[in-house]
Parts: C-alpha cells; structure tokens; sequence
C-alpha cells in the first residue's frame, strides 16, 4: 500500500516527467493525504496544482522546494511550508533558474564538441518551460539514441567527473540554508546518504539546517535509525518522500516510501520555530 505522506516529488516545472496536475491526479489515485511538490528552484508546480487542490479536501498540498547547494558543505536541501508569496524568495530563485540555464547551455556546447551533438533549443523544449538541469540533457542524448536512459547519460556524461560536466553556480548551502528560512520555511537535508561526512552534518547543523530526510528509497532500515538518531540528537525534524521523478526516470514511485503520519506534526511544530 502506497504510503500516505510524500513529501519528495518533482514535476515538468523541474526535472519532472509528470506534469503538477498528471501529478496531483496520480496521488489522489494512490491515496496519498499529504502531497509536497519540491520542484528544484521553482514553486510554480505547487502553484499550479492549488486550485486543484483547493477542491479536493482529502489531500493536503504542502509549498516545498529543492535547493542544491555548493561549496565546503555542498548538498541539495529541502525547504518546506515556504511562503511563495516572498518577492525576494522568488527573485532568487529566478536568478538561480538563470544560472540553471547558462549551465546546461554550456554543458550542451562541451556535448557537441565531444561529437555527441545536443540541441540546446531542443533540451529547453524538453524541459517545457521548467527549471533546467541535466536531466533534460539526458532526455535530449536519449531522444538522439546516444544513450538509453538517463542513468547511461549521467554515468558517460553527466556526473561530477564525466566529459561534458560543468559545475554548478549554485549557493552555498549556507546561503540555501538562509533562504529557505528567509521565506519562513524549514530547511531540510535531502537524501543524507549522499553526503556521508560527520563534519558535513554538523556544519549543515551549525549553519541552520532543521531537518533530515530519513525516510528515503535509498536507505536501508538500519540507516533509517541512524538518521533518526542524529535527528534526535541535535533536535532536527526527521522527514521522508520518494523522490519521485515520473515515469521513464528510472527513480522510485509515488509513494513508495513509507513517510510516518507524525512526520506533518512534527514539521508544523519545527514551522513554529522559525
């Protein structure tokens, strides 16, 4: 039984393959009761889905979204309950959709002179109009049968050392850390078995982090109750989600990873702190 909190999940307003409604329809076809859309450097999915949501009472849609973050304590974070009414939330966030796209331009450039041509009007059709990122040049090298799925395209290409990687002129997590809470959010460590560093999650801590994502497909049950540990330990919101993609990701479903209903109060509560 799919769970009923997915607090991880992306659409065509980032990298995404379903669209905010194909979405929203999706969870309340599983039963989902708590859906949050944490679109990378946009809220406009969550904005498209609320006056779906505002008719439908039996699933509550929380304002979320995924950062990446640079630098010393380099990370992706999660924000929740944001106010997406924050004019200067969202000026940022559209700079960071800017440097988004002069990246993936460039990326698209090293592509075409390592002989494995990419359009780069193309990957912006692809991305329909959503926040940039290498997966919509991993679509674009599949479309061109030079890789069958995106995994192929980040492993030969795409990833941190691969022939067409450029880094990211993301913030540093810090400064991620920093707007999240500027737009009275909670902000979240994302997928924690990514970055293994103690040093890296104390910093994280140090710098404002509240939370920790410990329910997630990639963490085994033993791992699961480590984060859980640290959590209570340094009185961080323990959260969870799929991390779902959409179809043809090669990612987790909907709602495949079991979130605990407590999670909600206990994020309401860590929303009274901030």
């Amino acid at each position: 039984m799919p769970s009923r909190v997915d607090l991880h999940t992306h659409t065509t307003a980032s990298d995404g393959t379903l669209t905010p409604p194909e979405l929203f329809q999706e969870a309340l076809e599983l039963g989902i009761r708590v859906l949050a859309i944490s679109d990378h450097d946009s809220t406009s999915g969550y904005e498209a889905v609320l006056p779906l949501a505002s008719g439908r009472p039996e699933i509550r849609l929380i304002a979320a979204i995924e950062l990446n973050g640079e630098g010393s304590l380099a990370c992706h974070l999660l924000g929740y309950f944001i106010n997406v009414q924050n004019e200067a939330f969202q000026r940022q966030l559209a700079d960071y959709r800017e440097r988004r796209t002069e990246r993936v331009r460039a990326m698209a450039q090293k592509l075409n002179e390592l002989g494995s041509p990419v359009d780069f009007h193309r990957v912006q059709e692809i991305a329909q109009g959503g926040a940039l990122g290498r997966p919509h040049l991993a679509d674009a090298l599949m479309e061109k049968g030079i890789v069958k799925s995106r995994q192929e395209a980040f492993d030969r290409f795409l990833k941190k050392g691969g022939s067409a990687y450029i880094s990211g002129n993301s913030p540093t997590a810090e400064e991620g850390i920093q707007l999240i809470r500027g737009a009275g959010g909670i902000p979240v460590l994302a997928h924690p078995s990514y970055y293994t560093s103690p040093e890296l999650l104390d910093g994280l801590v140090a710098a404002g982090l509240m939370g920790i994502e410990a329910y997630y497909p990639d963490h085994s049950r033993a791992l699961i109750e480590h984060y859980k540990d640290f959590a209570k330990k340094h009185q961080l919101v323990v959260t969870g989600g799929s991390d779902f993609h959409g179809p043809r990701t090669g990612r987790a479903a909907l709602g495949s990873v079991p979130v605990p209903d407590s999670v909600i109060e206990d994020l309401e509560k860590a929303r009274d702190k901030v």
